[in-house]
């Protein structure tokens, strides 16, 4: 007996079924598994929707990063000299307050301490990271290889970020064929694409792959 397996049977109803609706063929897909396969389905079919949750919540996740070039960039703050004598540090002696020529002597303002409570709870904010870092990536070609976005190297990231340019420049690809078609249904004065001319459609096959 043929081990049951959902793709061939989604296909087999996609190849022989009038059904465009994804919903309504889903439908039809069940209704021609046996009971005795749902488990196997159900377990042939969990990884991809997991697949989708985790992209779902990640949309959006990611921090926005400066674009900017580094020239424009702020600058990190620097540590700042006062010359007033008064903002004196109470450690110095008040003979020390002018140097020999008379002008003022610089001094470095003190930093009040944090409060103890407060650190700790920045200590324990820096430990766990912000909430994306914890969310799943697709970092190599065997489709099973994931990791947290904290977990990730230079090397997963770039595969991560080209992955996704493929997929842009694929579906941007597929939507200027979709264009040029709607094009001929103007330009042949046409309400569908199955009344192009014959010649026609067979130049533009597969314009919606």
């Amino acid at each position: 007996m043929t081990a049951f397996n959902l793709r061939h049977l989604i296909r087999e109803v996609l190849d022989n079924s009038t059904l465009t609706d994804p919903h309504a063929i889903a439908s039809e897909v069940g209704r021609r598994i046996d009971d005795s396969d749902l488990r196997l389905a159900l377990a042939q079919c969990l990884a991809h929707v997991v697949r989708e949750e985790i992209r779902s919540s990640r949309n959006g996740g990611l921090p926005i990063l400066p674009s900017l070039p580094a020239a424009l960039r702020p600058e990190a703050p620097r540590l700042t000299l006062h010359t007033r004598p008064e903002v004196m540090t109470d450690t110095q002696p008040k003979t020390m307050q002018e140097q020999p020529s008379g002008a003022p002597r610089p001094v470095i303002k003190a930093t009040p301490a944090r409060p103890a409570g407060r650190s700790a709870k920045v200590a324990a904010i820096r430990e766990s990271g912000p909430r994306w870092l914890h969310d799943r990536l697709n970092t190599g070609a065997d489709p099973r290889e994931w990791k947290r976005i904290g977990d990730c190297t230079f090397t997963d990231l770039m595969f991560a970020a080209t992955q996704r340019r493929d997929q842009a420049a694929r579906t941007s690809a597929a939507a200027e064929r979709l264009e040029r078609l709607a094009e001929l249904l103007r330009s042949h004065g046409v309400d569908r694409v199955r009344d192009l001319p014959e010649s026609i459609l067979t130049k533009v096959g597969g314009a919606a792959a």
